[in-house]
């Protein structure tokens, strides 16, 4: 007999698990938004995804490691690859993959506010006509990056300039510069990139310094491919490498041979990690190596030595290949000022001493406005809102405490500093499918990480960078909102550190509410499998086997 005093269980008439359906709203459609469609064809059912445009993308590493990890190319051209290749790469993707019915463009998120009431996030939205109108969903995934925003430096008079006042992340196609008197403000990895090709045939170029910063060797330079091709070249800066057509056959013909080629252009980067780690015998010899090579490449310009090589470790600042810089740098037609910029004017430049340089044209490197915290206004639990933090206070990059079935892909404390970003955008965008998965099976309303369980995680970080990071020595870096000593926003450890703590969530780390907080266990149904359901009697038995390691799981 039941006991009278237990409450009525309601039970549903549905099988065990069944999923709830869920409406997911990623922002942006840059390598996230294409991860989250395409993996969440593969691991959702009962879903709805709904993305926006947000654009901007940038590669500073070998090309065939600036891939989704699963969705090799074997069609670079060379070692290292230009935008337009990069953009060709993703569009396949985009069409391989069928994921234009997920796409919304030219339409901007501008607000999301949390009803927990509902458990639903209502976001504003707005055209490119300037209509707006609303939609609601159950998890928002921000995905727009944080450096999407490029801005102009803060310089009295730059806009009164009456030359050609250009940006490096908003370049004019068809700029000419040949035979020009130029200028480029910033030592960025932009102007590290660009300021090679100005010099060619500017007549004169004027780089206005403020930072120290290293000029990095190629990455995974002693990586060969002379067996695929014994005429292959060594690896070497963007354009003076090319594969050739042999080892592109060799790629296309034999997957688990460019698999292995993946693993060791990746696995040299990785391998480096100790560099990134203060005092270690490879941070030691990583520093002598590149302050000696820069020297031997400014040759007898002692002056450049003293104000350009750092005395902190190489890395602090995120490491850019810079062919052909340094030499740029010591050109005839190339002027180095260390004197600051005390205004722009209609012909030129004031610098801090008082000289004016006259300019054809004005270039700005000098970057993107990080976007720590969401470009929109968001509002959590209780009203608060998210742009009134002094500081983003984030669980392992991902996820937010008080702003429930909010993740961000590669947020605050991400995996900034070593390799590529791809890796763990598809570890992380997996790890916020597991969470919808489990809210769908489990029929919950929220999760969110524990306030208690975040501030212990962003105390420990602080701990480590302060105990072993090269990234809390004296550099000014975006990691650190552009100063020198502020608080290091970077996973404290490797990428594999970083890959490893987010394969799979930690749900006791979250705070979770569910549909019915009376009762939880509603989501065991009707004493019935999905696979029963599916199957009836012939439903199938996947742990009976031979092998005790083969994965099993029941539907």
């Amino acid at each position: 007999m039941p006991h009278t005093n237990d409450p009525v269980m309601y039970v549903p008439d549905r099988p065990q698990c069944d999923p709830d359906q869920i409406r997911i709203i990623h922002v942006g459609m840059g390598a996230s938004g294409l991860l989250a469609a395409h993996k969440a064809k593969k691991m959702l059912s009962s879903y709805e995804l709904y993305e926006n445009r947000y654009p901007g993308c940038a590669c500073d590493i070998p090309a065939h490691t600036y891939t989704f990890p699963f969705e090799p190319n074997p069609n670079w051209s060379g070692y290292y690859a230009y935008a337009p290749e990069i953009q060709d790469y993703f569009m396949r993707f985009y069409t391989k993959h069928n994921l234009q019915p997920f796409v919304v463009l030219g339409t901007e998120v501008v607000a999301a506010d949390w009803h927990d009431l509902e458990g639903k996030w209502h976001v504003q939205l707005k055209r490119k006509d300037g209509s707006t109108f609303e939609d609601t969903c159950n998890v928002l995934i921000n995905g727009s990056g944080v450096l999407t925003k490029w801005k102009w430096p803060t310089i009295d008079g730059l806009h009164d300039f009456k030359g050609v006042l250009a940006h490096s992340a908003y370049w004019p196609q068809d700029l000419d510069w040949t035979d020009k008197r130029m200028a480029v403000v910033g030592t960025g990895s932009s102007s590290i990139q660009m300021v090679p090709k100005l010099a060619a045939t500017a007549t004169s170029l004027t780089v206005f310094m403020r930072n120290q910063t290293y000029i990095a060797p190629q990455f995974g330079a002693n990586v060969t491919n002379k067996e695929a091709d014994p005429a292959a070249m060594d690896p070497a800066a963007a354009g003076k490498h090319q594969y050739t057509e042999k080892e592109k056959q060799r790629f296309r013909d034999d997957p688990e041979y460019h698999l292995e080629y993946r693993k060791k252009v990746e696995g040299s980067i990785v391998g480096g990690w100790d560099m990134f780690n203060r005092g270690t015998d490879l941070n030691t010899q990583v520093r002598e190596f590149m302050q000696n090579q820069m020297r031997d490449r400014l040759g007898d310009r002692d002056d450049l030595k003293e104000r350009i090589i750092p005395t902190w470790s190489p890395g602090c600042r995120r490491l850019t290949p810079g062919e052909g810089y340094l030499e740029a740098l010591i050109k005839k037609n190339v002027i180095c000022n260390f004197d600051g910029i005390d205004r722009v004017n209609a012909t030129g430049l004031l610098t801090g001493k008082g000289e004016q340089v006259d300019v054809d044209i004005l270039v700005c490197a000098t970057g993107f406005d990080v976007q720590y915290l969401p470009h929109f206004r968001i509002v959590g639990l209780g009203g608060q809102i998210m742009q009134d933090q002094t500081t983003p206070n984030v669980y392992a990059s991902i996820a937010a405490p008080g702003f429930p079935n909010y993740f961000v892909i590669n947020g605050p404390r991400g995996n900034w500093g070593q390799g590529c970003a791809l890796p763990s955008h598809e570890t992380q965008m997996e790890y916020i499918l597991q969470c919808c998965r489990k809210m769908q099976e489990d029929q919950i309303k929220s999760m969110h990480p524990k306030e208690k369980i975040t501030t212990q995680l962003n105390a420990y970080e602080d701990a480590w960078h302060e105990k072993h990071s090269i990234w809390s020595e004296p550099c000014r870096s975006w990691y650190k909102d552009n100063t020198v000593n502020g608080r290091i926003h970077i996973w404290p450890g490797s990428l594999l550190h970083h890959l490893k703590f987010l394969k799979r969530p930690r749900y006791e780390h979250y705070e979770i509410d569910y549909k019915d907080p009376d009762n939880v266990f509603a989501f065991l149904g009707n004493g019935r499998t999905i696979s029963q359901v599916k199957h009836g009697a012939d439903a199938p038995v996947p742990y009976i086997r031979n092998d005790e390691d083969a994965p099993w799981d029941i539907e």
